[in-house]
């Protein structure tokens, strides 16, 4: 009897481990690495020491073609990430139609901003505010010149990306124009972190999450004391992988110490002319933007 048992007892372990001796392991899948994109590498133009551009942390825009079209249609997600503590969002849109150029001290410094009368954005009504123009000179004192008018509207709490928007000016000098764009993906930056502390005597990886759009890179200085960036690199991934390296030999070249902002860019973007700006070129943009902010020793 205690013979039969036992081996009643052993039949489910035995029958168990040739189940399992049966069963095919499951394929392991190896997930390859993402590239690591190559970055071309370009100076950032300042057009005039005279005008202090908007800052490129914030509205996505080189200084170069702040200058050069004129106007503007923009959305904008922005994040702003200082640390785990100091990290903000916002988003926004803003509206400039221009269709004469402002002179001061006989250089070009901005455009006239028209009235283009009831502007809306997917329905919603956009404030008129006026035009200001920011002069900085080292001999005469800082200036700012009112032109015009521009159209703001905050979208913190309604921002969506990859979302058509739409706005629509009514005018009875301009009757009815109607401009659109698609918002990006959202972009994530993972590398570097805001708040960290980099060697510039290492290659500093960039890694980051967001691929419809068009993606640029921003490497600026930053004033603690006035919060101005001070745009000096244009770096472009040639293909959007989510990763990029920094050479250390060119974080040598950047100003000694100090605190740097790298500026993701992720946009769709297009120019178009029109009645309101006299046959001038118009930015029309949507930009998911992230800043990291870094200390460079």
């Amino acid at each position: 009897m205690r013979t039969t048992m036992k081996k009643i007892g052993l039949f489910p372990v035995v029958a168990l481990a040739a189940l399992i001796g049966c069963q095919q392991p499951a394929d392991v899948e190896l997930k390859p690495e993402p590239e690591v994109s190559p970055l071309e590498v370009l100076p950032v133009k300042i057009p005039d020491t005279l005008v202090t551009p908007r800052s490129i942390d914030t509205v996505a825009v080189l200084p170069h073609d702040q200058m050069n079209f004129y106007g503007s249609y923009v959305v904008n997600s922005v994040t702003l990430d200082g640390g785990p503590t100091n990290r903000t969002s916002f988003a926004y849109s803003s509206v400039l139609v221009s269709d004469s150029v402002i002179r001061y001290l006989s250089r070009d410094v901005g455009f006239y901003g028209i009235d283009l009368g009831v502007v809306t954005l997917n329905g919603s009504l956009m404030v008129e505010a006026p035009h200001r123009i920011r002069l900085h000179s080292s001999v005469l004192a800082d200036t700012v010149l009112v032109r015009g008018v521009e159209y703001l509207v905050d979208l913190s709490q309604t921002y969506t990306p990859n979302h058509l928007y739409t706005w629509v000016s009514t005018s009875l000098q301009f009757g009815r124009a109607e401009v659109s764009i698609t918002t990006p993906d959202d972009v994530r930056v993972l590398s570097p972190g805001g708040g960290s502390i980099v060697s510039r005597d290492r290659d500093l990886p960039l890694r980051w999450s967001g691929v419809n759009g068009r993606l640029t890179i921003i490497v600026s200085a930053y004033d603690r004391f006035s919060k101005r960036t001070f745009p000096l690199l244009e770096l472009r991934p040639r293909l959007n992988t989510g990763r990029a390296l920094v050479p250390a030999t060119l974080l040598r070249q950047l100003p000694q110490k100090g605190t740097f902002v790298f500026t993701f860019i992720l946009s769709n973007r297009k120019e178009i002319t029109g009645t309101q700006s006299k046959g001038g070129r118009v930015l029309v943009q949507a930009a998911s933007v992230y800043n990291s902010y870094i200390e460079l020793r």
